[in-house]
């Protein structure tokens, strides 16, 4: 890279800060995650049963700016089943259902019914495969028509997959085993007797002056809502929301016995088997640490929500901008309660017209990398895999940490005319992929029943105006009567659906079409914040 092109989101220093606490420790590092725009959201953390450090940053909403506080309420995502799970196991210790029971006990006509226990839908050791969406998961007939139709992942108790189908169907038993509907029986077992007043179901409809709206992007000037879902989906697998207080009040109501007995709580809390997740509880080393928790994660929030029993230290973080940077920052608290180095992010400038050099889509051998960088943060998905917000550690070279803490290196090499058109993936100083650039925009097109060819495309392509190479068209078009979405190079990767303000968004909804012939306008000016336009024939 010349070194006029000089790029830099993310400088880290390594630093240990002498004389502060760690309280001050904690502040200082999570405070400059906020303020490289990298954390929005609370954090509490426990050591001994004491309350150490408890503070909020950034936004409950971009557009009013009014500030997230303690008493804030995030989604928490799959969070929510280790609340499923406990009810389950209250329900086996009442003999209101067995774990041992079987899936035909509920659903006599599901394949396999008789080989699945609820023992292995806890576990995820069912082999049923996960959701497929909100449009098929409204409600329980058309979820169980949905998921009976599709093949096992593996044979019932021969392997494990995490899948959020298990929980869904999880609830819908917790629902006939006790009587009452999910949420009251979550409400009746383990929120009033906690008195976790700031936790429940139904986020989307909830008016309190503490709900957090969900950000996929949120920079100072830029910003982009995550979708809402309905009750429904995703269920008993991740349709809570709650409080960094609340959690705090079930980890130690959890731990004082006050749900789960003492045996049926170790059992909850032991890897089943051979593998790192329990009944409900997810095993994790991190810092050379066990933890137990659950994480949750999905449009527009990620919940941490972890213990270290044999320090008994509480982490728990909830954030309404899904960036991973909250499982990185989760590592530096540890280093800094162990007395341990750990990094500080320092925020550098980017210049427009680098943002646009390096903006635009990659091609590797087997995948493709949309690459974008807007208001001084860089973004990136890839085919099929993940998706993050990079830092950097040298001008050419930036990175992220995935879950594990394995560091994932994204080096951009320059061509001959000096910009950046290769792209490549390192991890521990070996290259696993190159990708090189193939145009400096996303390739969107229009997909979905209403087309010609379906969902299965090829997509109605969409391609720049004369006037303007921001503004994307296809004219004369015939629709039938159906759905579209838009999405980038006839992939999965990168699509666009609406949110119930009819603005596009990432896993958004289908987007109902009346038939005729349209002309179909896509508007990138904001790259973030894309707008459409249908313009029906007459």
């Amino acid at each position: 890279m010349p070194k006029y092109l000089f790029f830099v989101l993310v400088i880290l220093t390594v630093v240990k800060v002498q004389g502060q606490t760690k309280e001050e420790k904690i502040n200082t590092l999570v405070n400059t995650y906020s303020n490289t725009d990298r954390f929005n959201g609370s954090v509490l953390i426990a050591e001994k049963g004491k309350i150490i450090f408890e503070k909020s940053f950034g936004i409950q909403d971009f557009q009013t700016k009014i500030k997230n506080t303690n008493q804030s309420k995030y989604r928490i995502y799959s969070t929510t089943k280790t609340f499923t799970a406990t009810v389950a196991l209250l329900l086996n210790e009442e003999g209101k259902l067995s774990l041992n029971d079987k899936l035909s006990k509920y659903y006599p006509d599901f394949p396999k019914g008789d080989s699945i226990t609820i023992e292995n839908l806890i576990t995820h050791t069912s082999g049923i495969p996960g959701d497929r969406g909100p449009e098929s998961t409204k409600n329980e007939d058309v979820f169980i028509k949905s998921i009976s139709q599709q093949p096992s992942v593996f044979s019932p108790g021969k392997g494990w997959g995490y899948s959020n189908s298990n929980y869904y169907i999880l609830g819908y038993i917790i629902t006939k085993a006790s009587g009452m509907p999910y949420p009251k029986a979550i409400q009746h077992y383990i929120l009033d007797p906690l008195g976790m007043k700031d936790t429940g179901f139904g986020f989307k409809d909830l008016k309190d002056k503490n709900k957090t709206t969900g950000y996929e992007y949120l920079s100072p000037h830029n910003y982009r809502e995550a979708v809402v879902y309905d009750y429904d989906h995703p269920h008993a697998a991740g349709a809570m929301y709650s409080t960094v207080e609340d959690l705090y009040k079930f980890e130690e109501g959890i731990k004082a016995y006050k749900i789960l007995n003492k045996e049926t709580l170790k059992k909850a809390q032991t890897p089943f088997k051979t593998y790192d997740f329990g009944y409900g509880w997810h095993r994790q080393i991190i810092k050379g640490r066990t933890t137990i928790g659950h994480d949750g994660a999905g449009p527009g929030f990620i919940s941490r929500f972890i213990t270290i029993p044999d320090e008994d230290i509480s982490i728990i973080i909830l954030s309404n901008l899904k960036d991973n940077s909250v499982f990185e920052m989760t590592d530096k608290i540890i280093a800094i309660l162990s007395g341990e180095k750990y990094d500080l992010p320092k925020k550098v400038n980017i210049g427009t017209k680098y943002e646009k050099e390096l903006t635009g889509l990659y091609q590797s051998k087997n995948s493709f990398f949309y690459i974008l960088a807007n208001d001084n943060i860089l973004s990136f998905k890839e085919t099929n895999e993940g998706e993050g917000i990079l830092f950097t550690e040298s001008p050419a070279k930036f990175y992220i940490n995935n879950q594990i803490g394995d560091r994932i290196y994204f080096e951009f090499k320059p061509d001959s005319k000096g910009k950046n058109t290769v792209l490549n993936i390192v991890i521990k100083d070996k290259i696993v992929k190159e990708a090189k650039k193939i145009d400096d925009h996303f390739l969107w097109g229009v997909i979905g029943s209403a087309t010609a060819n379906g969902w299965n495309g090829p997509d109605i392509k969409l391609t720049p105006t004369e006037k303007n190479e921001n503004i994307l068209e296809a004219k004369n078009i015939p629709l039938k009567s159906g759905q579209i979405k838009f999405r980038g190079n006839n992939e999965w990767t990168l699509d666009l659906g609406v949110n119930d303000n009819n603005q596009l968004v990432q896993y958004g909804r289908n987007i109902n079409v009346e038939a005729g012939t349209y002309d179909i306008i896509f508007d990138t000016t904001n790259p973030i914040r894309p707008t459409y336009q249908l313009i029906k024939k007459k």
